[in-house]
């Protein structure tokens, strides 16, 4: 089984380092998490937040395509209703070819109101536009030249050069928080990146594939775990860091409320609520947590979320990622 790492690039305010040593700590962890045996890094994308919290994909996909060699890079996600379909197929063309063909592609709705607003773009008309931008997207990457006519993209004899490396496009994933989602992921053939630890979603999925007349040969299922490594005292870990744990989960509450989408957690949680969220503990107890989870949503492709935002990655998140690495990701990789 593949095993991704995933980074967020979340500069908190109150923790703040010169941008440039931010960014380097996090590629050189990414690095290390490839020498270390993770076969996919995930870089994720958002706008205009106060963190800087995946502010150019692109950017530090390309950044890794020069710095690593071995693992596979996957856009993870890119919030595909703001995205011109057109362009994106032309972006990550590139990026397949500086990357070797090592280029996955994530796309997804979004959940946060602002980026909807600042991009001018009417939320409530979000799942149309990204069907629409599914369809666009793969025609971009397959037809030379293509054109779209929806109601909401208008493309006509558009050639997208250069063609992806990889054929006929790279690999293309969708996350879904919800049953609805899942289904455009599967009516369009693509892999599976549940958001949600909700059954529901996959077997929302499963349907819709096999109701377009699709192979479930060859479908991938993607759920990773927040997971910290440690032979210390779990309970003294998280008192340790608990309010960074608290900034990692309290940003997906307030931008899924805004937009009304299944609620993440009560209004203002306490400083202990997302304690069941994180899995602190010994290597033992996170090969029992990632096995359930494999074999409850049917993963074919696990993933690690790096340490929040906070730890100082050059040391003990290193060290988390390192116990995993030699304790838990041989045992995952032989799943």
């Amino acid at each position: 089984m593949n095993v991704a790492f995933t980074m967020d690039f979340r500069n908190a305010p109150e923790r703040r380092k010169p941008w440039r040593e931010f960014w380097e700590d996090n590629l050189w962890l990414m690095c290390e998490a490839e020498a270390m045996g993770f076969d996919i890094l995930q870089v994720q994308e958002h706008f205009f937040t106060d963190d800087g919290y995946g502010p150019s994909m692109p950017v530090f996909l390309t950044s890794l395509a020069q710095r690593t060699t071995r693992a596979r890079l996957m856009a993870f996600l890119y919030i595909l209703p703001l995205r011109n379909p057109a362009q994106l197929a032309q972006e990550t063309a590139v990026l397949d070819h500086l990357s070797d063909g090592r280029l996955d592609v994530a796309v997804g709705i979004g959940h946060r109101l602002l980026e909807y607003e600042a991009f001018g773009i009417d939320p409530r008309t979000r799942g149309a536009r990204m069907e629409e931008a599914m369809t666009a997207l793969k025609a971009a990457w397959t037809t030379r030249p293509f054109s779209f006519h929806g109601e909401y993209i208008q493309l006509d004899r558009i050639e997208v050069r250069p063609e992806p490396l990889q054929q006929p496009h790279p690999p293309l994933w969708v996350g879904a928080t919800t049953p609805r989602a899942a289904a455009r992921a599967g009516r369009h053939g693509a892999h599976l990146a549940p958001g949600a630890a909700d059954p529901a979603i996959v077997e929302a999925y499963w349907q819709a594939r096999d109701s377009a007349g699709l192979d479930r040969g060859g479908a991938r299922i993607a759920f990773g775990l927040p997971a910290t490594v440690t032979r210390e005292d779990p309970d003294a870990v998280w008192e340790r860091n608990k309010d960074l744990y608290h900034y990692r989960w309290d940003f997906y509450r307030k931008i899924r409320a805004e937009l009304g989408d299944p609620a993440l957690a009560p209004a203002n949680p306490g400083p202990d609520f997302y304690r069941s969220y994180e899995t602190i503990g010994s290597p033992e107890i996170v090969i029992e947590n990632a096995r359930r989870i494999v074999d409850e949503f049917g993963v074919t492709d696990f993933g690690l979320f790096g340490p929040p935002s906070g730890v100082d990655l050059r040391t003990e998140g290193y060290d988390t990622l390192k116990l995993f690495a030699d304790e838990v990701l041989p045992v995952i990789h032989d799943w």
